[in-house]
Formats: C-alpha cells, sequence, structure tokens
C-alpha cells in the first residue's frame, strides 16, 4: 500500500491551484504552506522562493529499517543490563511475562531510544506517570536499539543514556559514536510511527471527538495534509490580530503620557498626537536613543570618569622614587662639589696647557703651591669622583621633572557637564573638588605636588562618586516612572510597525486559507482512502464472531472522525456498540496499515499489550492478522497474556516466543520460551536436580509440574478439536472452566465428556498402556513411590499422545 508524500502532495495541490482563479501571491503562499513552516515564514517574510524540490524520504534514517537488539539497564523495571535479541527481518515475535516482569520495560526503551520520549507518559494527566523512570537497584540507566538496513552490513546502535544526576530530559543521546541527528528521523517517526503502545491503543477510540480526530491523523500519517491550512489559519488570526491592534490601543497609551511630567512621556505624547506619527522617533525615545535635556544630563554625569586607580598609583609610586632619588644626591655640600668640580676642569686645564711649554705653574688661587705633574694626577683622580657626583645628581633632577609632569597631566580639566548641570542637581563640592585638583599644576614645590595632589584626588574621589550616587538614584526615579510607559511605547510602535508591513500580506493570506480549506476535504478523503480500504480488510480478520460491520472511515470537516459502523445491518454509533475488546481490535484496523506503506523506511512494528478485553474469537483473529503483516514486516509483540501464544501454536503460525522473567534486585532474564507443556517439564527437571530441596519437597514439586504438563496438553487438545468443529470460543472456554481436576481435564481431551471421568483410566489402559493409569497415579499420590526420572519421561510421553 503506498500514500502520497509530500511530493504528491504539493503536485495535487499545483494542479487543482491550475485550475481555479487564485491572485499569484495567494497561490505562492498556498504552495509555501504545503512545504513547510519555514517556507511559509520566507514567503511571508517577502523571501524570493527558490525552486526547491520537496524533500526525499531518503534525507531521512534510511529504507527498510529493522531492530536486531534492544539492551535497557536502570531503566523502570529493568536493573543490570538485559539484552532482548530480534530476528532482523520480516517475522513474527511474541515476548512474554507476568505483569511487572520487565516486558514493557523494553517496549517503552525502545520508543524512548528513537523518539525521544514515551507516548504513555506525554499524554499522562498526572506526573506522577513520569516518575520512577529511573530503576531503584541501578542509577546508571541506557537504552539502546540495534538497527538494521536491508542490504547492508553494518548496523546502527542508537542509544540514550543519563548519569545518576540527570533528570529524564538530560539523556545523552548518540548515534554510534556520532551525535544523534534527531532531525533525519523526525519527520519519518511523526509521519510512519512504528510504536502501539496499550496506553495509546485505548486512547484511540475512548477520547473525545477531536482527541480521536487527532489520533486518527497521527495514526494514519495524515497530519501533512491538514498542516498547511492550520498554518495558513494561524497566520491569517495573528496578522488579523497585529493590523487591528494599534488602533485600539494608541489613545489609550497618548492619555497615560499626557499624564506624566516625565519630558520624555510629553514628547511621545506630542508624536502619537499626529495623524502620521513618526515612528523612528517614537522608536528613538522608547529604547532611550532620545533620553530628554535633564535625563542626558544625568547620564552625562554617571559618564564622568577619572584617570584609573593603578594609574594614579603608578604616578604616584614613580613620584615618589624621584624624590628619593634626588634626596639621597643633594647633600649640603653638593652645589659646593659642583664648583670646586669645575675649578679643578679649569685648573688640569692650565696646567695640561704649560706642561706643552715644559713648565711648571703656581697655584692661581693660593700663588703658593705648584701645579706639576703629583698635582696633576690627584687633581684628575678627584675630578673625575666629583664629575660622578654630578651627573647622579643631574640624572636625579631629570627624572624628578618628569615624574612631576606626568603627576601633573593627572589633573585634567573640570568636566563642562558638572556646570551644566547644576540645575538638575547639586555639583557644587564635585566643582570645588575638582578645580582644587586641577589648580595642582601651578604648584613648583616636588614636595608639596605631591602631598596636594593625591590627597585632593581622594577627595575628588568621594566627591564624584556621592554625585554619581545621586545621579543614579535619580536615575532610576525618573526610569522607574518612564519605564512602564516606554515599554507601552514601544509596544505600541511594533504593533503600528507590524501592522504596516502586514496590512497587505493579509488579504492574500485569507484568499489562500479560504481557498485550501474548501479543497482540504477532498485531499484529505483521497489520502485516507488506501487507509480505510486496509483497515476494512484488518477488521474483517479481527471482528471474528463480532456482529459488528466497518464501513468507511471518514475525517469529517468538524474535527470528529465519521465510521460507517453497522450492527446486523443496521448502522449505529460505534462507540454506543463496541465492547472494550472491539473499540481495541479497531483501533489496531487502524493502526496496522501505517505499518505497511510502502514509503515508510521502517519495516518493524512495536505493540504493546494489545490482547487485553479481547475475547478468544479476537485473540485467534489478532495472531492470524499479525501472522500476516509478519510475512513482509518485523512484528514484535508484548504480552502477559498466554492466550496469543496459544492461539498462534494451535493456528500453526510461526513466531518466535521470548520469555521474561524478573528475579530480586530487578534483574532481568530473557529466554526463548517453550510451549506450556515444555516449559511444565523443563521446571520439572530443575526441581529433579536441584540439591537445595527436601526429598518429599522435591517429589511434590516434580509431580506438580508433571500434572500441569498434563493438563496444559489437555487443554490445547481439546481447544483444536472443539473449535475446529466450529464451535464457538465463549463454549469452549466454559467447558474449560468446569474441568477442576487433572483428570477431568483429561477426560475432556481424551473422551470429550466431562461427566464421566471414572472411563478415563481404562481407555488410557486399552488404548495407550498400564504405563499411562501408572502416570496419573504417581501424579495423583505425589510421586512419592517411584523414580522421579520415570516420572518426568512417561509424562513428556502421554503428553506427547495427547498433543498428537
Amino acid at each position: 500500500m503506498t500514500v502520497a508524500g509530500e511530493a504528491g502532495l504539493l503536485e495535487l495541490m499545483a494542479g487543482r491551484l491550475a485550475k481555479d482563479d487564485l491572485t499569484p501571491r495567494a497561490a505562492e503562499l498556498v504552495l509555501a504552506a504545503c512545504r513547510g513552516d519555514a517556507a511559509l515564514e520566507r514567503t511571508l517574510a517577502g523571501a524570493p522562493s527558490p525552486d526547491e524540490a520537496p524533500r526525499e524520504r531518503t534525507d531521512g534514517p534510511g529504507q527498510g529499517i529493522f531492530v536486531s537488539e534492544i539492551r535497557v539497564r536502570g531503566f523502570r523495571g529493568i536493573g543490570p543490563q538485559a539484552r532482548l535479541p530480534l530476528a532482523p527481518g520480516p517475522g513474527l515475535t511474541v515476548v512474554t511475562g507476568r505483569n511487572g516482569s520487565g516486558k514493557s520495560s523494553f517496549a517503552e526503551a525502545a520508543e524512548l531510544a528513537l523518539t525521544g520520549y514515551n507516548a504513555r507518559w506525554t499524554r499522562a494527566r498526572h506526573d506522577v506517570w513520569k516518575q520512577g523512570w529511573r530503576n531503584l537497584h541501578q542509577n546508571d540507566t541506557a537504552v539502546e536499539l540495534d538497527l538494521v538496513q536491508a542490504c547492508q552490513v553494518n548496523r546502527t546502535t542508537i542509544r540514550r543514556q543519563w548519569a545518576p544526576q540527570d533528570d529524564l530530559a538530560r539523556g545523552e543521546w548518540t548515534q554510534d559514536d556520532q551525535p544523534f541527528d534527531a532531525g533525519r528521523w523526525h519527520e519519518a517517526l511523526e509521519t510512519f510511527r512504528p510504536f502501539l503502545p496499550y496506553s495509546e491503543l485505548g486512547t484511540v477510540l475512548d477520547a473525545q471527538p477531536e482527541d480521536l480526530y487527532e489520533a486518527m491523523h497521527r495514526l494514519l500519517g495524515l497530519e501533512a495534509i491538514t498542516e498547511a491550512q492550520q498554518a495558513l489559519a494561524e497566520h491569517r488570526k495573528r496578522l488579523a490580530e497585529i493590523v487591528a491592534r494599534p488602533h485600539d490601543r494608541r489613545e489609550r497609551v497618548r492619555a497615560e503620557l499626557l499624564a506624566s511630567q516625565d519630558e520624555r512621556a510629553r514628547r511621545a505624547a506630542a508624536l502619537l498626537g499626529g495623524d502620521s506619527p513618526d515612528l523612528d522617533a517614537i522608536a528613538d525615545l522608547a529604547l532611550g536613543a532620545e533620553v530628554g535635556s535633564g535625563t542626558n544630563l544625568l547620564h552625562q554625569i554617571m559618564d564622568v570618569a577619572l584617570p584609573p586607580d593603578e594609574e594614579v598609583d603608578r604616578v604616584r609610586e614613580t613620584l615618589d622614587l624621584a624624590l628619593g632619588a634626588v634626596t639621597a644626591v643633594a647633600t649640603a655640600n653638593a652645589q659646593d662639589s659642583l664648583r670646586c668640580s669645575e675649578i679643578l676642569r679649569l685648573a688640569i686645564q692650565l696646567q695640561e696647557s704649560a706642561k706643552d711649554s715644559h713648565r711648571d705653574q703656581t697655584c692661581p688661587v693660593c700663588d703658593l703651591g705648584r701645579l706639576d705633574g703629583i698635582w696633576l694626577g690627584k687633581a684628575k683622580e678627584r675630578a673625575e669622583h666629583l664629575a660622578r657626583a654630578a651627573a647622579e645628581l643631574h640624572e636625579a633632577a631629570d627624572r624628578l621633572d618628569l615624574a612631576v609632569g606626568a603627576t601633573r597631566a593627572l589633573c585634567v580639566p573640570v568636566p563642562e557637564v558638572l556646570t551644566e548641570a547644576q540645575g538638575v542637581l547639586d555639583t557644587t563640592t564635585a566643582l570645588q573638588a575638582w578645580q582644587a585638583w586641577e589648580d595642582c599644576v601651578s604648584i613648583d614645590d616636588p614636595v608639596r605636588l605631591r602631598q596636594d595632589v593625591f590627597e585632593r584626588y581622594t577627595s575628588l574621589v568621594q566627591a564624584v562618586d556621592q554625585l554619581k550616587s545621586v545621579a543614579r538614584e535619580q536615575i532610576e526615579r525618573r526610569d522607574l516612572v518612564w519605564r512602564p510607559m516606554a515599554i507601552a511605547l514601544f509596544e505600541w510602535h511594533s504593533q503600528a510597525q507590524q501592522a504596516i508591513a502586514d496590512a497587505e500580506v493579509l488579504a492574500d493570506v485569507t484568499e489562500a486559507e479560504n481557498w485550501i480549506r474548501k479543497t482540504a476535504a477532498t485531499l484529505r478523503s483521497e489520502r485516507i482512502a488506501p487507509f480505510a480500504k486496509e483497515s476494512q480488510r484488518i477488521w474483517q480478520r479481527l471482528r471474528q464472531q463480532s456482529n459488528v460491520d466497518l464501513g468507511a472511515v471518514r475525517l469529517g470537516g468538524a474535527r470528529n472522525v465519521e465510521l460507517d459502523v453497522s450492527v446486523d445491518g443496521v448502522s449505529n454509533s460505534a462507540l454506543a456498540v463496541m465492547s472494550q475488546g472491539e473499540l481495541h481490535s479497531l483501533g489496531l484496523a487502524l493502526f496496522l496499515p501505517r505499518a505497511m506503506v510502502d514509503e515508510s523506511p521502517f519495516r518493524f512494528v512495536v505493540i504493546d499489550d494489545p490482547v487485553q478485553a479481547m475475547d478468544p474469537s479476537k485473540v485467534d483473529g489478532l495472531a492470524q492478522v499479525l501472522a500476516d503483516v509478519g510475512l513482509t514486516r518485523q512484528v514484535v509483540v508484548f504480552t502477559h497474556d498466554e492466550r496469543l501464544v496459544e492461539a498462534l501454536r494451535r493456528l500453526r503460525l510461526p513466531a518466535t516466543v521470548w520469555e521474561v522473567c524478573r528475579g530480586e534486585e530487578s534483574v532481568v532474564q530473557v529466554r526463548l520460551a517453550d510451549d506450556p507443556v515444555g516449559r511444565c517439564l523443563g521446571d520439572a527437571r530443575a526441581m529433579r536436580i536441584d540439591e537445595d530441596l527436601p526429598d518429599a519437597l522435591r517429589a511434590e514439586l516434580v509431580a506438580s509440574c508433571c500434572r500441569a504438563a498434563l493438563e496444559a496438553a489437555a487443554h490445547a487438545r481439546f481447544r483444536r478439536e472443539r473449535l475446529g468443529r466450529g464451535v464457538p470460543h465463549a463454549e469452549v472456554e466454559r467447558v474449560l472452566e468446569c474441568a477442576l481436576t487433572t483428570r477431568q481435564k483429561l477426560a475432556l481431551a481424551v473422551l470429550d465428556d466431562l461427566a464421566e471421568p471414572s472411563k478415563l483410566l481404562p481407555h488410557l489402559e486399552e488404548v495407550v498402556g498400564s504405563w499411562a493409569v501408572d502416570l496419573l497415579l504417581a501424579c495423583r499420590v505425589g510421586g512419592e513411590s517411584g523414580d522421579l526420572d520415570v516420572l518426568i519421561r512417561d509424562t513428556e510421553l502421554l503428553a506427547g499422545w495427547l498433543q498428537r
């Protein structure tokens, strides 16, 4: 069975548009809506529409996908990791287990790993259903799903895992060793969802009409047909509201602005009073670009900046070092040393000039000493010492000059805003402190400069901080009054601006919506037709002895589902006449066709507990339908009801049966299930070799298992023969309920008569042999008088005879 994909929908819409007289803009909107929200948004925004091809299904997760294994750890009822292996190909697999065994945990884990959510939790009315997802005995939680694609060697492992502290929404989702690309899977999972949990099966028909309508869309993959109509309707409502909203709010906003004393509010009210308000000016006011004279001065005061503290500290440190250096070299006789150095320099020059004439000079100062060679050596040594001292003094003086210059550079002029803002707030203290600090540039004494600059800077910082604090309070006070008006003004501006842009678009959207509403019903009927036909065929298999007949399935225009249901040929309401089992069967009939759609990339379907509320005849029909679907699809069914497995075996339908068992500490084991007879005999053999059991208890338990094996074989034979003769299921089950003892059950199977169990033993002795009579006696007394191995062997022989 095939359905029209996105490409088919676009072709249908384009063909109908070509026959109708629609404006080009409206036709473009219709096609854009069919392509999806992104294309519609792009068209509404006026962006050019590229000639984009419809999205191909192959962009999704691939084709022909089967499940090869489900692994679960620390999730729901499963503690340590448990594995459920599945044959990755067409066929029917049934997973059985008692309530609480953990079988549904596998189904929900597979759904959570692939879709990111669980249908039962998503639709739960109370949060209590969403709690308890983490197993009590295992903090480390992970669910993994192995997928195999037809004709591909490699498998894909999708896993979702949670650290002990994570909540359910924070699980890490990966595909193999790469991040899981949920976008590639989302569309296919929504359109061809392969999971049907019991909660959804019960909700399909037991719901409000609109809920049932949505469920039909979800089950049959019809969302794409109405998405375009819904998207256009939503945009039309939004645009209509946007266009009308500014006219309704304009005078109310203006009245609020006129009642305020804020200069910005008065300016905004004047702008709104014009016939064509200046939207740009209104936006500037609302966003604070135009803040008014007083408020602007307050903001300028907040922007007043002093030299950074680190720069002030650096200049102070440099000045202190320069002053220290000058103090170290500027001693009391430093100037005498400098003059003495100059005299020595001149005397040395005089002596050296006299040396050229080969005569000594008398000291020109004292006229007593002689400037000879000995004096010259001593004089040069002393002159070098004095020159070094003079160089250190000059260097210290230069450093001090640079430090003083840097210190004076800190004292920037008083900002003009301190004078301009006198009418807004009192800036006298800051002005005086700043002027005193600026006056430091005229101080010549470096020591005094050092003291006054930094003392006045500290006072200035305190004054400026205090001024900014007052300015901040006034800004906040003004903004507290202005902010609600600015928000209201900006909201009106946004509405007015959007209304101008969308007024012309509204007419085109309305035209497109009206057209698509008229054609949606026809398109919906065409899409649902193949599903409805397949649903009718499946229902005929499921109904068995039901007198309810299913006709056409339609989706009504009032968001309800119309089912043509007749009882004994008379039309009637489906929900009024169907039992719960029939409703579940109908839900399956509506769901299974979706699993067989050729366009679906998934070749598997997972169904959780579909047997509940079904009578035995419906179970037979379900077994046949599931086996039929299993010819082309991988069908995995989870159930605690043994009737489905029994029906599959009785009808000789191919199926793999797994049994889920849960032990202490949430240890879950999965094993291939034998038929009931084989399982009882297996338990008997296990107890036979259990050395921990006392002999008497071992004998009684083995005998009990042997009796259960014989009773299971008798039930299977009686059902097969009675149902084969056309006896109704209800009558067969009623007779079985009347057989209470092992002999009564064997009498039903062998003699087809419950009233005469006394004839059973003679008949068995004649037909089977005396060993069969001895076996029944041994089972009755508990196996105390015989060999347990012989008891088990003879039970297997007699059960085999009954089954044949």
